[in-house]
């Protein structure tokens, strides 16, 4: 995969963020083509631009329709037609469905009842969430679902500095496996000790690299990202 695709897709800390396609792709690899997908919290249609090039066809979704990017980035991949378009809610909707899979990336921690009312993104918010995604799902399907933990005190300076703490809510892993609670399993990998932020891509390669190496010999709650297989 070329790096151009991968920022298409992860948009963010790519180095560290794309480390969820890997996790994943064994359980995508188990579906078959006509395999029912759902993807939330779109908006600029990364994943749905990953799982199209692999043949498949999915529902892209965000909570007031994904942007004008994510269509033009699906044409230009030559994926528009294995893609459908929709607005969807999570948080406030009573649709059924028997999708095989539901995913979504960074979705769960900026949850809110009301859009503009940050009051409202709390511990009921997200059960409500959590609840409605389990209707959606068939029996045996998985919610792959990748969020931002608390990490370590480097990662919780530097936020507490950007004063990103208040906007939004970051998990960890073991309240991740309390919340799927309702589910029949869950699987969680941890990774990432230093962001990869930096203007410079060979130093983000190298703190990818220390990453890498670090991220498997520290607790899993050092790392900030959760990178969840959740099977109904």
């Amino acid at each position: 995969m070329t790096s151009e695709l991968l920022n298409d897709i992860i948009e963010w800390d790519v180095p560290n963020w794309s480390q969820i396609l890997k996790v994943w792709q064994p359980i995508i690899d188990t579906l078959p083509k006509d395999a029912k997908i759902l993807a939330i919290g779109e908006r600029n249609g990364g994943l749905s631009l990953w799982l199209a090039l692999q043949d498949f066809h999915v529902v892209c979704t965000d909570r007031e329709g994904v942007t004008n990017k994510a269509k033009e980035l699906h044409n230009q991949y030559g994926v528009s037609h294995l893609i459908s378009y929709d607005t969807l809610d999570i948080v406030n909707t009573n649709i059924t469905g028997n999708y095989d899979i539901v995913i979504m990336k960074s979705v769960l921690g900026g949850l809110k009842e009301v859009y503009n009312d940050s009051t409202t993104r709390n511990d009921s918010t997200r059960t409500r969430a959590i609840n409605n995604i389990h209707r959606l799902l068939k029996q045996g399907g998985y919610l792959l679902t990748s969020d931002n933990l608390k990490g370590n005190l480097f990662t919780r300076f530097g936020r507490s500095i950007k004063q990103k703490n208040n906007s939004w809510h970051y998990f960890t892993p073991s309240e991740i496996n309390n919340i799927f609670s309702s589910f029949a399993s869950v699987k969680i990998s941890t990774f990432a000790i230093i962001p990869t932020k930096f203007g410079s891509k060979a130093f983000n390669r190298l703190i990818f690299s220390i990453n890498q190496f670090f991220s498997n010999l520290f607790p899993s709650n050092a790392n900030y990202i959760g990178i969840s297989i959740v099977k109904k």
